[in-house]
């Protein structure tokens, strides 16, 4: 019975395992994970600001359809029936001696006093129906340059969002980039930690013998203390980081554990290596994304000005319409004999229309759209110096991160040596373990400011390509 026992739980142990085996691999599949191509196309598709974006192209495009549709006829239809229990006109008879008496003669085979319809009366139906197509023949140019505007508004709408995607591409590579760099300094802090609580330890150790002072021990519960500032200040940006990639992408499913990302620190060198000079041209070009929207800008305004310099005084717009119409008590197309009075018309209308004063305001039209023209202008000059000041400051901060990190890997192997040269004092016994541990956290600490420079280089990095327009 004992030996049974011992077997059902041995079964009962392999049959749990084999359970929590395959949840964890069902969980697993079902954690997703996200690399920067998915989340990339996830930010299309989810991205608050794209969408608005996408949608105002939307719109400006209906927009050009509506300045087109100004150069077809418009066509409008009307049709009305009223039905009149009492109609406004009754019918109407005279006597044979009132007719008799006003034609001269006498009705043949009328009786005296006999009183003779002329009209029967209004029936109690009356339908009116017109159709009316206008059509606009000179407008002073307003027309074509009402298209132009709105396409050159379409245009600049195109660019925004062209130029938005490359922008949150490159925040979103840069946060995914940064995000691998603070995995880093996380197993750099724990494994510093260990080192400096071990300090501690063998610091107090050390003084209770009298070996140390008592600053020295105050001096490695800092270095500790120091070790937990730096974990919060990063956990502080690692968290904003998730966040950010949250709104970014539209994802909230992120986690740290979910993402699947390496740097691509060959991309980040390439951009580093290409000639500054050339990067600064490149970054404040013309033709860039920016400097495009607000050439169109004015271009549009231009137009707009345009627009109202044609709809000055004394520029008339001339107009031909077209009317057909209908009147009358039978319902027309349907009931027979529906056009046997003639109650419809055919009539062409040249109309010639134009404002001759309205206090001032065409006048004032026009000096807005100058002053919106130098607006847009001083807008254009304004991003010049911008993108300039930009692309300086990138460039200056990747030569500047360049300097350092090849100063902090001096100190690195610098710290380096000198642990290793301390290992060896204490195996001959002229160093101590509190030497030893003091130096390794030395290495460690000068390991995270080459991953924390190498953060802000792959930011001014990425930036510079955004601006340059060289980022894939």
């Amino acid at each position: 019975m004992k030996r049974l026992s011992t077997i059902l739980l041995l079964l009962l142990m392999a049959l749990t395992g084999l359970w929590a085996e395959e949840a964890s691999a069902a969980s697993a599949e079902a954690t997703p994970t996200y690399g920067y191509e998915q989340l990339k196309t996830a930010m299309k598709g989810n991205n608050p600001e794209l969408r608005k974006a996408e949608q105002g192209y939307v719109q400006s495009e209906l927009d050009v359809k509506d300045a087109k549709a100004l150069y077809q006829p418009q066509i409008s239809a009307t049709l009305t029936g009223t039905y009149m229990p009492n109609p406004p006109i009754d019918r109407i008879t005279l006597s044979a001696e009132e007719i008799s008496s006003q034609l001269g003669v006498s009705l043949p085979g009328v009786s005296a006093g006999e009183y003779i319809t002329l009209y029967d009366g209004m029936e109690n139906t009356y339908y009116n129906a017109g159709l009316t197509i206008t059509q606009p023949i000179f407008t002073w140019g307003k027309i074509p340059t009402s298209v132009k505007l709105y396409q050159t508004i379409a245009d600049i709408r195109a660019l925004d969002i062209s130029d938005k995607t490359d922008r949150l591409s490159v925040e979103l590579k840069t946060r995914l980039t940064a995000q691998v760099y603070m995995n880093e300094l996380f197993a750099l802090i724990d494994e510093t930690r260990e080192k400096a609580d071990e300090l501690v330890a063998v610091s107090e150790d050390a003084q209770k013998n009298g070996m140390l002072l008592k600053q020295d021990v105050t001096k490695a519960r800092i270095t500790a203390m120091e070790i937990d500032v730096k974990e919060q200040e990063l956990l502080r940006e690692y968290r904003n980081n998730i966040q950010s990639l949250r709104s970014i992408t539209g994802e909230d499913g992120i986690t740290a554990e979910s993402i699947d990302y390496r740097v691509n620190e060959e991309e980040i060198d390439a951009i580093a290596a290409m000639d500054h000079d050339q990067l600064y041209a490149l970054a404040t070009r013309q033709n860039s994304l920016p400097l495009s929207m607000l050439s169109k800008q004015t271009e549009a305004l231009q137009l707009k000005k345009k627009i109202a310099d044609n709809s000055l005084y004394w520029k008339p717009d001339i107009g031909l319409q077209v009317t057909l119409g209908y009147g009358g008590s039978r319902f027309p197309f349907v009931e027979t004999n529906w056009t046997r009075k003639d109650d419809y018309g055919l009539y062409l209308t040249l109309a010639i229309s134009t404002t001759v004063w309205d206090g001032g305001q065409k006048l004032n039209d026009v000096k807005y759209s100058e002053s919106e023209i130098i607006a847009a202008q001083a807008d254009y000059d304004s991003a010049v110096d911008q993108l300039q000041a930009t692309a300086e400051e990138n460039l200056t901060q990747l030569e500047l991160s360049d300097a350092k990190l090849e100063y902090y890997g001096l100190k690195l192997e610098e710290a380096e040596e000198r642990l290793a040269l301390l290992n060896t004092q204490r195996e001959q016994g002229t160093a101590s373990r509190a030497d030893v541990l003091s130096q390794e956290i030395e290495v460690n600490t000068q390991r995270m400011t080459i991953v924390q420079e190498k953060i802000t280089r792959s930011q001014a990095a990425y930036t510079l390509a955004y601006l340059a327009g060289i980022l894939e």
